[in-house]
């Protein structure tokens, strides 16, 4: 990133002493100056790596990193509008075509035009930063349940995930999302995973928010990844205990009969897989976890709803007798340029094929949710989400 960051400070540079021959050189040390204040944290962490961002995180003051997201995403922007511009020249130096005079006139009319791109690309880093600070979408999907179950028609689940507290996730934001949820008017919420995001002093918040939460029966909740890299700082019992006893019970590979009216639907969560990690249960697969959590739902007809944070458990709960999987994990990739088919293009394209929204497969359905949080505060395309799911009679 930071090559990135140099290279457009140089093309930037040609173009401002073609634009204005007299300012340029001087134009370009502003340009040099400014691009250095605004973009510090990358420099943090190409000295210090991942220790040196979490060192700006801790250093700098929010509304200063929020700026300077905003200015890389810029650069980034810059770099994509530019790129069709460098294929072009490629293309006509490979012709090996004679140059024809230069008309110094047109050269630096088209200079001057050419800074428009950077303008551009700021709109669209900014646009960025505030995608990830706007109120969460609700996102509704409906669930067919037999007609005889009567009681289960128009029951509601609302579905939150990867709030990732700590990145830029304070109380004030943590309200705003469970007042969301709540006005949802859900029977029950979720939370599929990443409510934490690093650290045992993130339970605090985390307490806050699950207490916050007011479903008009229950809510529930399984494990992330994050879980567990906050675990790190304690261990999983603390970080267990700790959120199941703020009201949201953690299901971890474990499957609950909930029944209403007389009649009954089952919940279930699946653990995290090991990935290097020392999960709960010391199972190392996503199958292995299914296998133990669908065992225990009995094939009675009722609707069986199965919590996996990360999505990828669809290559197997897929072929499992499950009707609906509630995933996270992705974000939904936080920045979507548009969808193929199945493919979001994002830019955790080549990582995952289950990026976000609704996926079917034989009867099987997947929801993953776009999240709350998120790796940084930046989204466009992707805004933060809250998934509402309603029962309705097939």
């Amino acid at each position: 990133m930071t090559l990135l960051n140099v290279t457009l400070w140089a093309l930037l540079r040609r173009q401002l002493k073609f634009a204005f021959p007299k300012y340029g050189n001087l134009l370009s040390i502003a340009a040099a100056v400014v691009m250095f204040a605004l973009l510090h944290p990358v420099l943090f962490m190409a000295v210090g790596s991942w220790s040196g961002m979490r060192a700006a995180r801790n250093v700098v003051p929010e509304w200063m990193q929020l700026i300077s997201i905003a200015a890389q995403f810029a650069v980034f922007f810059h770099a994509l509008l530019l790129l069709p511009f460098a294929v072009f020249k490629i293309y006509k130096r490979l012709r090996k075509r004679p140059k024809p005079e230069v008309d110094t006139g047109r050269r630096a009319l088209l200079a001057r035009a050419a800074l428009a791109l950077p303008a551009v690309a700021l709109v669209m880093g900014t646009s960025t930063v505030m995608g990830s600070r706007v109120t969460p979408v609700v996102t509704r999907l409906r669930l067919k349940v037999p007609r005889e179950m009567t009681a289960l028609h128009g029951v509601t689940i609302a579905q939150v995930s990867d709030v990732h507290i700590g990145s830029y996730m304070g109380a004030e934001r943590l309200d705003e999302i469970s007042e969301v949820m709540n006005a949802t008017g859900a029977d029950f919420h979720i939370i599929t995973g990443d409510l934490l995001d690093n650290h045992i002093n993130q339970m605090e918040l985390a307490d806050r928010f699950i207490r916050g939460l007011k479903p008009k029966r229950e809510s529930f909740q399984c494990m992330g990844n994050h879980e567990y890299i906050a675990a790190r700082t304690t261990d999983n019992d603390t970080i267990i205990k700790g959120l199941t006893e703020a009201g949201a019970p953690m299901l971890i590979d474990e499957a609950r009969k909930i029944s209403i009216g007389g009649h009954h639907f089952w919940m279930a969560g699946i653990d995290y897989p090991r990935d290097g990690r020392r999960n709960v249960t010391k199972r190392e697969t996503f199958r292995e976890s299914l296998d133990a959590t669908v065992s225990q739902m009995a094939d009675d007809g009722a609707p069986r709803i199965v919590m996996s944070h990360h999505p990828r458990a669809f290559f197997d709960g897929r072929a499992m007798p499950i009707d609906l999987m509630l995933s996270g994990h992705t974000h939904g990739g936080q920045i979507k340029l548009g969808r193929i088919g199945d493919a979001a293009i994002t830019p955790i394209l080549p990582i995952d094929y289950y990026h976000n929204g609704h996926y079917q497969h034989d009867g099987r359905q997947l929801y993953v949710n776009a999240g709350t949080g998120g790796w940084l505060p930046a989204r466009l395309n992707c805004p933060p989400e809250i998934t509402l799911i309603e029962f309705v009679s097939a």
